[in-house]
């Protein structure tokens, strides 16, 4: 039998040192409590973000919804099928291009989304539980500076994506 290992279950001292390890954990915890939560809604984490963005900026075309979400094409077409089959999100046509169709969020949609955002905050609350207020401020501030960093490099050439990475990291 072996000793019990020192630190708290799950987080072995050996792997309390490594950044990435314990950000990538607790995005596995973040995800699952905030899956849970959405579940009680009929909603995947996805259909949620989906949701607020098209809230954010009215009728839009899948195609630009996909890029402001990063959701592959095909993910996006099952995922607008499910929201529009349970009758959060309907498409209508585009007033500006007869090909294209906007997404338009139902008033189901809005009050699922209202249901949806207060979920999401005790999912955050419960997982930030153990920081105070200025340290939940100092956390979203640097994971959005990071989020924000990560997805310039996507658009950019290696040496920029270099600027930029210094410029995040200080």
């Amino acid at each position: 039998m072996g000793e019990p290992f020192p630190g708290p279950p799950g987080v072995h001292k050996a792997l309390m040192r490594h950044t990435g390890f314990l950000i990538s954990r607790m995005g596995l915890v973040a995800q699952k409590q905030f899956a849970e939560r959405m579940e009680q809604l009929g909603l995947s984490t996805r259909m949620w973000g989906v949701l607020n963005v098209l809230d954010a900026e009215g009728a839009i075309t899948q195609h630009f919804l996909g890029t402001c979400t990063g959701i592959d094409p095909s993910s996006m077409v099952s995922t607008i099928d499910e929201l529009e089959a349970r009758g959060l999100v309907e498409r209508q046509r585009h007033p500006s291009d007869r090909r294209a169709h906007a997404l338009h969020v139902t008033e189901l949609g809005r009050t699922t989304l209202t249901q949806g955002r207060r979920l999401a905050k005790q999912a955050q609350d419960d997982l930030l539980a153990p920081l105070d207020a200025e340290e939940r401020k100092q956390l979203h501030e640097l994971l959005l500076r990071l989020a924000l960093a990560t997805s310039e490099v996507g658009r950019q050439t290696p040496a920029e994506g270099e600027k930029t990475a210094a410029r995040a990291a200080g």
